[in-house]
């Protein structure tokens, strides 16, 4: 069993190895630049070490993605409150996402390539993301719905789908941002997006209160 034991945390050992040695080379050249050869020699790996784990780069990635959502529900299962996510999402992980000094964060950029490349179309990698995208949502959603309990669910599950799909739309927005370059102030602009989204709040429900 001790045998046994070793063998498994030597596997999964290696297992790491590989996905942090492809986040790592994924940040600095992207999904078309990495290779398992990149890889194996990044984790300091054989390559049959690597293929024995992941049968191909797309396989490789769909389990990169999985442990980068995992390690973003991690960072935001703490998160309290619409403003405090809005900053974390733009001020920290989009302004970080064009350096490969932060490649957790630079991956999200990485995965819009997923999203934009419709050749990729039937690639499991692209789909992993996409679906991904998806739960994200549901997970924003489903914390700004907490946000509101003396609302009735109709409105309080209206002003959470709305606050996540403009939410989603500013993060995606500022890692382009990062990614092009621009001379962008995230910290401003991450608290003016959620002055922005708590004004909207604010009016709607004004709006309800009213009716």
């Amino acid at each position: 069993m001790a045998a046994k034991r070793k063998a498994q945390q030597a596997s999964e050992g290696s297992k790491q190895a590989i996905l942090e040695a492809v986040l790592a080379r994924a940040a600095e050249v992207g999904y078309e630049g990495t290779t398992m050869a990149e890889v194996a020699r990044a984790s300091g790996l054989p390559i049959g070490s690597v293929y024995w784990h992941f049968q191909n780069k797309e396989q490789l990635f769909v389990a990169l993605l999985d442990y980068c959502f995992e390690v973003w529900k991690q960072t935001n299962a703490s998160v309290d409150g619409m403003r405090d996510f809005v900053r974390r999402s733009i001020s920290e992980s989009a302004a970080a996402s064009a350096s490969v000094a932060d490649p957790a964060a630079a991956f999200w950029s990485i995965g819009l390539v997923f999203a934009f490349e419709r050749r990729l179309e039937d690639n499991l990698a692209r789909q992993r993301y996409l679906a991904i995208r998806e739960e994200m949502f549901e997970f924003v959603t489903s914390r700004r719905r907490a946000s509101y309990p003396e609302v009735p669910e109709d409105i309080a599950a209206e002003l959470a789908h709305d606050m996540a799909v403009m939410g989603r739309a500013f993060t995606d927005g500022f890692r382009v941002a990062a990614a092009a370059g621009d001379d962008t102030d995230f910290a401003r602009y991450a608290e003016l997006a959620a002055d922005a989204l708590e004004s909207l709040v604010a009016t709607r429900l004004k709006e309800y209160t009213h009716d």
